[in-house]
């Protein structure tokens, strides 16, 4: 396979792992609304989990035995998304303070993310036992073109619209990081289950 083509692989498997909406789009939203800075540090750092994620799912793949610990993750994803929930709700998002921690956000969310997790474990792998390596370097280019692209639209957005763009974006980050939150307590409450 040509490596133009693979990179084109690369290019929409970054886009397949960023864009689709979750818990990490809600909360790159809701820090865009300050900055669109602030949204590209959440990003930034989730995407650094996705490097982490895919160095240990590569380097150990042969050993993998997940089983005993997808309920820690379920229940440590469900806890940190409903705090975020709250967060995002009750602050007040003019506040600058918030972005100060984006990037390290970002990383958390990225490692406790059951469906970023899942990812690396189906297709991550399933690309890297048929492509090989070199579709994974533009997977993250394809990465950071969507973080920078939703930032700085959602601050335009804000900047043009006003605050009721403000509201309705802040509302859309808390829904969808509680639907999470509520989403993996039952993945959790199921994965314990006999």
């Amino acid at each position: 396979m040509s490596p133009l083509l693979l990179a084109v692989i690369g290019l929409l498997l970054g886009l397949s792992l960023a864009a689709p909406p979750g818990p990490v789009t809600a909360v790159m939203v809701d820090r865009s609304l300050r900055s669109s800075t602030g949204g590209i540090l959440v990003g930034l750092g989730a995407m650094t989990a996705d490097f982490i994620l895919m160095i240990a799912t590569f380097t150990v793949k042969q050993f993998l035995l997940l089983d005993s610990l997808i309920p820690f993750v379920y229940l440590s994803g469900a806890a940190f998304f409903a705090i975020l929930a709250y967060m995002v709700a009750f602050h007040d998002s003019s506040d600058p303070q918030p972005n100060s921690h984006g990037y390290t956000t970002g990383l958390f969310m990225g490692l406790s993310n059951p469906f970023q997790i899942g990812w690396w474990l189906t297709a991550g792998l399933a690309f890297n036992q048929k492509f090989g390596i070199l579709p994974f370097y533009f997977l993250f280019l394809g990465i950071i073109v969507w973080i920078s692209f939703l930032s700085v639209a959602v601050h335009f957005s804000v900047v043009k619209y006003g605050e009721r763009a403000r509201e309705i974006l802040r509302g859309f980050s808390s829904i969808t990081l509680a639907f999470f939150a509520v989403l993996f307590a039952a993945y959790f409450y199921l994965s314990i289950m006999p």
